[in-house]
């Protein structure tokens, strides 16, 4: 018969015990510590009149797409049908993330008319823009980023369009 060695029982019961008090130590943490970053991904569409130059326009749209704290977007004219049948087709214009006080979203605007540089070289306007999201609502600032001034916005969150089922 095999003896029993006190010493190798002695290690595992030992290393046993240290992982699930490791464990039970980082899932504390964990559950008291780290929240998620709130579900903010949607279209949000605001008044434009209050908005800079080539951003006034009757209608404008923020669509958000969000991983986590990482975000993503577009920034467009919601006047058009054609724009918002496009907006899953085309890639994101915007990037930024979710931090503890709220959203940064950056990039270029290539959507909008009268947005691009009237130069030769026909580059798009760049936009920088923060904000806080309370339920439904989006505030913040924005701006065209070679401009010094940032102007306040509020959006109002779009319902979620449900796609249509075709009939055979």
């Amino acid at each position: 018969m095999h003896q029993f060695n006190v010493k190798k029982l002695t290690f595992y019961g030992v290393s046993i015990a240290f992982v699930a008090v490791l464990f039970k130590i980082v899932s504390a943490y964990g559950e008291t510590n780290l929240k998620a970053a709130p579900a903010i991904g949607g279209s949000y569409r605001f008044d434009a009149q209050s908005l800079p130059e080539c951003l006034k326009s009757d209608s404008l749209v923020l669509t958000i797409e969000q991983s986590g704290v990482y975000l993503s977007g577009n920034l467009r004219s919601g006047s058009s049908e054609g724009d918002r049948v496009k907006t899953g087709e085309e890639k994101a214009s915007l990037v930024g993330k979710w931090e503890t006080q709220g959203l940064s979203l950056s990039g270029a605007v290539p959507n909008l008319t009268g947005c691009s540089d009237s130069t030769a070289t026909g580059q798009n306007s760049s936009v920088k823009l923060r904000g806080i999201v309370d339920k439904e609502t989006l505030k913040g600032k924005i701006s065209l980023t070679d401009k010094a001034a940032a102007t306040d916005f509020t959006a109002q969150r779009q319902a979620a369009v449900q796609p249509q089922k075709k009939e055979h």
